[in-house]
């Protein structure tokens, strides 16, 4: 594995994506494993182990807005939980059994077709509780998403800005969605004997080089104002959604 300047540029600009929404970590790194040489079956068990230590971080950082209020942060609540596990075990079998690569796409499409609706509420704040019924379904389809892609954070993040929670209750809410559903991921991915221990060596090395844009993301998200960071979260999720697309039809 040959890593060049412009190759550890994107690593750690990917860091920082991570560290200033949340999320958006696999946008760039799986295109810099394509590049390195990595096969396609290899991506999620180098990318998972990242995705835990920096949901962790995350999660220290936020751990003082963090409040026990199952209703307002549904991550906690128990009918999310159990949704979510019976997802991600429906997800990692179809993962198996499958070839995913076009329900990626029809699952890119529809995000954009989301944002399209949830571009008004930019400039709206007036934050909403989800029901229990939303937070089932929610649960499952994240669960599902997350056992087949990873895609553990596309699903809350659209979810959160459409009940408009505001940037720190954004961020508790996430990271907290986030380090529930890695721990559940990597259960089921070691039951499966999806790590290798090659894998995990290159996951640290692309980690440690992930930090340095991460620490630098994680402190700029703190001066961006509320508008700005959803607006921001909406253009991420809009550039993974078309690099999907992109890739599904031209790679």
């Amino acid at each position: 594995m040959e890593l060049t300047f412009f190759l550890i540029f994107l690593i750690v600009l990917a860091g920082f994506i991570k560290g200033f929404i949340g999320f958006g970590l696999s946008l760039i790194l799986i295109s810099v494993l394509f590049e390195v040489g990595f096969k396609p079956f290899e991506f999620l068990p180098i990318i998972v182990p990242i995705f835990v230590i920096l949901d962790i971080l995350l999660f220290y950082e936020q751990r003082k807005n963090l409040k026990l209020e199952f209703k307002e942060n549904f991550t906690l609540h128990y009918t999310t939980l159990m949704a979510l596990f019976i997802g991600i075990l429906l997800g990692t079998y179809l993962l198996i059994v499958l070839n995913s690569t076009f329900l990626k796409l029809t699952f890119a499409i529809l995000v954009l077709i989301v944002i399209f609706f949830l571009v008004e509420k930019v400039d709206t704040h007036l934050m909403r509780i989800p029901s229990e019924k939303s937070n089932g379904f929610f649960g499952l389809g994240t669960g599902i998403l997350t056992g087949l892609f990873t895609m553990n954070s596309i699903p809350p993040s659209l979810y959160l800005i459409f009940y408009q929670y505001p940037k720190e209750k954004y961020m508790t809410s996430l990271v907290t969605f986030l380090l529930v559903s890695d721990i559940l991921l990597v259960s089921v991915y070691m039951f499966k004997e999806l790590f290798s221990l090659a894998l995990i060596k290159t996951s640290i090395i692309f980690l440690l080089i992930t930090l340095v844009g991460f620490f630098a993301g994680t402190y700029l998200r703190k001066y961006a104002s509320s508008k700005h960071f959803k607006a921001i979260v909406i253009l991420v999720l809009a550039l993974n959604s078309l690099k999907i697309i992109f890739d599904y039809f031209l790679i």
